[in-house]
């Protein structure tokens, strides 16, 4: 069973394990994450095609709508295709999820109900504890967090970091209420970005106009700008789909109380060229919401929804947003009299794109702390599933403190290496990272599973009447884990 040198395999065996490790690569480059490129479709403006190609470069984007206001004249054009089951080019039409974006409209909705309505911003908004304001909410100066705690919404938050889909799911007005309500303030007076302010905000000024918050979007902000292709629900057909850089597709999120943040908005890049045409020359309703109030750092200050960024040629207004699946950007420069909407149909940021657009720098985003973390998972998983096997497989003659290998152990070590590449299948930073690495890791864990196989008769089921039970309990342990995984793909 041990060859000269002790270890649990001999040379005949290595056929097996070659044989193996070449099956498992080929099934796992057939099934290996595919990182989205830029494809070659092409619509509208052509100059205007190039330069987005230009500035975007291709990786990690499947598509980018596109809308360039310059002196009052509006441009447009699509890169790449919408993905989905029926994959077609995207134009200024395409309906895209924007994310973050309509927080920008709840500041503008804020500001018109103080020009026309009387409603002071600085007057605290009925039902919320400490007094805190309108302006606070829009400015993200009320300290309120950035999103509910409590459990509910880590479990949301961790199903859709797998699954890929909805963390806002069920999340009514009388949720977001209450959340603020149980929420602690920290930092306030200072601009701390929240989603659960903002959605706070919007709820209330609609509570106060008697309205649903869609209805009165619609009424401030939409109509009067004649935005009529942005709606508040998935459009039935058209629409970009959207996905993760690795290449998963993601779902919509959607959470009605959440939508004055801008949960579950839709837009294209031609009605968003409205909104940044209107606001170049303040005649957007609310357009006020975009005067600097409050400062953020040295570069960047806040308005009503809209923040404001020096750069090195001058400064631009804007609002971005993001989603499992989706990114966008609005923003605007009044001295160059040139505004931008960016969409995008996966979750790579666009920003870089409409600053570059707007003709100012913008060097490549640098990964944040938790993508940091991401690409180290992505390492550790796969690489944790193949040491995991040769472990095993190499293991040599029983010793205190690695004690024989017997059936359940190997099936449970074994179960614990599928499940490990499973999870960096489903949340690895393979935009970021070669998908070569999964398959060699599967290719390794798989020689090395046929390695121990290969001695399977040779092994007791069990090294002692007490080891079955904790064994069969991990062996359950597995296979929840493992249908919580398959029923998130």
């Amino acid at each position: 069973m041990f060859n000269r040198n002790g270890l649990a395999f001999t040379p005949g065996r290595l056929p097996a394990a070659a044989v193996a490790a070449g099956l498992a690569a080929l099934l796992a480059f057939a099934v290996a994450p595919t990182p989205p490129r830029l494809g070659a479709a092409t619509t509208g403006d052509r100059a205007l095609a190039e330069a987005v190609r230009e500035a975007a470069g291709s990786d990690g984007y499947r598509a980018l709508s596109v809308a360039l206001v310059d002196n009052g004249v509006i441009r447009t054009a699509g890169v790449g295709d919408t993905g989905g089951p029926v994959p077609r080019p995207v134009d200024a039409s395409t309906p895209f999820e924007i994310g973050s974006v309509p927080k920008a409209f709840t500041g503008m909705i804020l500001a018109d109900m103080a020009a026309r309505d009387g409603l002071d911003p600085r007057s605290p908004v009925p039902g919320l504890k400490d007094s805190i304001t309108y302006e606070e909410l829009t400015s993200h100066r009320s300290g309120l967090p950035r999103l509910p705690g409590g459990m509910g919404m880590l479990a949301r938050a961790i199903a859709a970091n797998y699954s890929h889909g909805n963390p806002y799911g069920g999340q009514d007005v009388s949720d977001v209420r209450e959340a603020a309500g149980s929420a602690g303030l920290s930092g306030r007076g200072e601009v701390s970005y929240s989603n659960l302010g903002v959605a706070v905000l919007g709820n209330a000024l609609a509570e106060r106009a008697g309205l649903p918050y869609p209805e009165l979007l619609k009424r401030r902000v939409l109509e009067p700008l004649g935005m009529k292709a942005t709606t508040t629900s998935p459009p039935a057909t058209g629409r970009a789909h959207g996905y993760t850089e690795a290449g998963h597709e993601a779902d919509p999120w959607a959470g009605t109380g959440f939508l004055p943040a801008g949960i579950g908005v839709w837009s294209t890049s031609a009605d968003l060229a409205r909104l940044a045409a209107a606001m170049l020359t303040g005649s957007a309703p609310g357009a006020d919401a975009a005067t600097p109030r409050f400062t953020q750092d040295r570069t960047r200050r806040v308005g009503y929804g809209w923040f404001t960024t020096k750069t090195k040629k001058g400064q631009v207004t804007w609002h971005n947003g993001g989603t499992g699946g989706f990114s966008a950007y609005v923003g605007f420069d009044r001295d160059g009299k040139r505004g931008v909407v960016v969409l995008g149909n996966t979750d790579k940021g666009v920003d870089h794109v409409g600053l570059r657009l707007l003709g100012h720098d913008a060097p490549e985003p640098s990964p944040s702390p938790q993508a940091l973390i991401a690409i180290a998972i992505t390492l550790l998983l796969p690489l944790g599933a193949a040491l995991t096997v040769w472990e095993q497989a190499t293991r040599r003659k029983p010793t205190r403190n690695r004690p024989q290998l017997d059936r359940l152990g190997v099936v449970n070590t074994t179960a614990t290496a599928v499940l490990l590449l499973w999870a960096a299948w489903l949340i690895g930073a393979w935009g970021a990272l070669p998908a070569a690495l999964f398959v060699l890791a599967t290719a390794a864990t798989a020689a090395g599973t046929a390695l121990t196989l290969t001695r399977w008769r040779d092994l007791p089921t069990a090294r002692q009447p007490g080891r079955r039970l904790p064994a069969l309990f991990g062996l359950l342990v597995n296979l929840a884990i493992g249908t919580a995984l398959l029923l998130a793909t």
